[in-house]
């Protein structure tokens, strides 16, 4: 999961259970055209910029279908946990469209803006198997320098607490979070919007 903006180097992992939640949203959600298939969610808050991806496996393929929302921002300015959130409703809304196109050929492999929600956000589809990309960076760790490979230039001074803090989550995320998800991203209302 590259950046967008080439400003983009120091990075910290959003919280896992913040990607637990939306793992647990989408198979919720998705639950029919899933079938036996697997939701992977990973994120990177960059100083401006929020990246996060949701990907999908079904069940005896090595193919994933990715789809990664780039979303700037300032953080004297701009709610990160909003942000987030909104990320997530444009991502259900593009897996609306995906199980429901005949083929993955007309979603974007570079970045492409689109205004989503009243805000100009930068969505992008790969295929890349996370599971497989991790077992190739474990392989390339045993030879050497693979932390650099798999994990760019991962902002070590940042603890998971600050990261909590600044999305505004504390220790008792689980039930909070899991509401806020389960009634903001994928109400019927915004499987309707199209923001590819």
């Amino acid at each position: 999961m590259e950046p967008r903006l080439s400003t983009s180097r120091k990075w910290s992992p959003l919280p896992a259970e913040l990607l637990q939640q939306v793992q647990s949203v989408f198979r919720d959600s998705f639950r029919a055209e899933l079938k036996n298939g697997t939701v992977e969610a990973s994120g990177k808050i960059f100083p401006e910029e929020i990246l996060v991806q949701v990907g999908v496996v079904q069940a005896h393929e090595l193919k994933q279908a990715n789809f990664v929302v780039s979303i700037g921002y300032k953080q004297s300015k701009d709610n990160v946990l909003k942000l987030l959130h909104l990320a997530v409703d444009a991502m259900a809304s593009l897996f609306e469209q995906y199980f429901a196109a005949e083929t993955d050929a007309d979603f974007p492999r570079v970045w492409e803006e689109v205004d989503f929600e009243k805000r100009k956000i930068y969505i992008q589809y790969h295929t890349t198997n996370s599971k497989l990309e991790a077992d190739a960076d474990k392989i390339l760790g045993a030879a050497g320098g693979a932390d650099e490979v798999a994990q760019g230039d991962w902002d070590e001074d940042m603890d998971p607490e600050i990261i909590k803090a600044q999305l505004g989550l504390d220790d008792e995320i689980g039930e909070d979070l899991n509401e806020d998800l389960l009634d903001s991203p994928i109400p019927p209302g915004s499987r309707k919007k199209n923001p590819h």
